[in-house]
């Protein structure tokens, strides 16, 4: 019981923390995209003939700008993300001969996807991420000689694996939206209730299959 406990509590500040990172990129982004507005308006008042040296110097600010807000989307957050992810998941996966080393090797190969799912969203790509996870996913639970259940149960572990994945994918969201609804009265107190109900049969989950699949 008071594994559980510590388990739903690591991973309500997991996603919790997640939802910060998305919010505070949002805030940057959004803070990056009025500057390049402004920045914008000021191109259009130039005579490019005339001011070369201004016009450089604004795409170059522009051309500045927009690879930050790219590297902040596309690099920083899904690796702070990961960070976050090794810290407290490994905290609940944690047994014996599963060291640090080896849950960052495991969780590499879905990172890695997901990151080129980022740069290039496409239905391969899609695909590519969900068999990544999936064969992560089932590491978690299997040593190498039982991994071939992977395949042999996929009837059965598939099904487990998108469960685990939906229930990750709306605690989160569920969180994010709390922020969005924040300012309006307290209609954000029953989508944060959600947030925290889905945060809690994500570690429910978790810990049902660490149980039975371990």
């Amino acid at each position: 019981m008071k594994r559980n406990i510590k388990i739903i509590l690591i991973d309500i500040i997991y996603f919790l923390l997640i939802t910060i990172i998305l919010i505070l990129t949002r805030i940057t982004v959004s803070g990056y995209i009025t500057q390049i507005q402004s920045y914008g308006g000021s191109l259009n008042q130039i005579n490019v003939n005339e001011n070369i040296t201004q016009t450089q110097s604004l795409l170059s600010s522009l051309s500045s700008l927009a690879t930050r807000a790219y590297l902040l989307i596309f690099l920083v957050v899904p690796l702070v993300i990961f960070i976050l992810y090794i810290i407290f998941q490994h905290i609940s996966f944690k047994r014996e001969k599963f060291s640090y080393k080896k849950f960052i090797l495991i969780s590499l190969a879905p990172f890695l996807t997901l990151i080129l799912a980022l740069f290039s969203f496409n239905i391969y790509t899609l695909i590519l991420f969900i068999i990544a996870s999936y064969l992560t996913f089932i590491s978690y639970f299997y040593d190498t000689k039982k991994f071939s259940l992977a395949f042999k149960k996929i009837y059965k572990l598939f099904p487990m694996y998108l469960l685990y994945l939906i229930l990750s994918l709306l605690a989160i969201g569920f969180f994010y939206l709390t922020y969005t609804r924040i300012v309006i009265d307290l209609e954000f107190i029953p989508i944060f209730i959600f947030a925290v109900i889905f945060s809690i049969l994500f570690s429910l989950y978790k810990t049902y299959l660490i149980k039975n699949l371990s």
